[in-house]
């Protein structure tokens, strides 16, 4: 048994990267494996659905540097752990929020301009389809109209036999 714990521990540290928090969900016991980060968050076990709280690190079972940690992690660790660089960092991160306000603002006022802009034009397209259709039916008129004359001007021209016969 003790020779299956040292193969677990050992898959557990080449499995997972370094400060990750392995611990049991409280309701159906599952193993379960967060972030150091997650330290204190309140998580949804996968497999019960019942809510958990990450433990912090300390009584829990901690997963050994096995991985050298990324850029990204150490960078992160870092501003959390260095106040004044949080603080200094705040305004900046306000300003970028207050920029993209800014930002999604004008996007709203173009899109609303857009928005009328097609409401608009989706009416003048409609008026000019429906003259169209009057434009078409005119033209249908005339032309009738213009075979009648040509009929009748023919006839005119042209007197059949029974036209050039004496009245009588």
């Amino acid at each position: 048994m003790a020779n299956e714990d040292t193969i677990n521990e050992s898959l557990i540290n080449e499995s997972f990267p370094a400060e990750d928090i392995i611990f049991e969900c409280g309701v159906c016991g599952k193993s379960l494996v967060i972030n150091s980060l997650g330290a204190g968050l309140t998580i949804t076990c996968p497999d019960c659905g019942a809510e958990q709280q990450v433990p912090s690190s300390g009584g829990v079972e901690v997963a050994s540097p096995a991985v050298e940690p990324n850029a990204a992690t150490t960078d992160v660790a870092a501003a959390v752990a260095d106040d004044q660089e949080v603080e200094h960092e705040l305004p900046e991160i306000s300003d970028v929020l207050a920029d993209a306000r800014e930002q999604i603002n004008t996007l709203k006022s173009e899109n609303d301009e857009l928005q009328f802009r097609r409401r608009f034009l989706e009416k003048r397209h409609a008026l000019a389809s429906q003259s169209l259709q009057a434009l078409q039916r005119e033209m249908i008129t005339i032309r009738k109209a213009m075979d009648r004359t040509e009929a009748i001007l023919k006839t005119m021209e042209d007197p059949s036999a029974s036209d050039t016969q004496p009245m009588g």
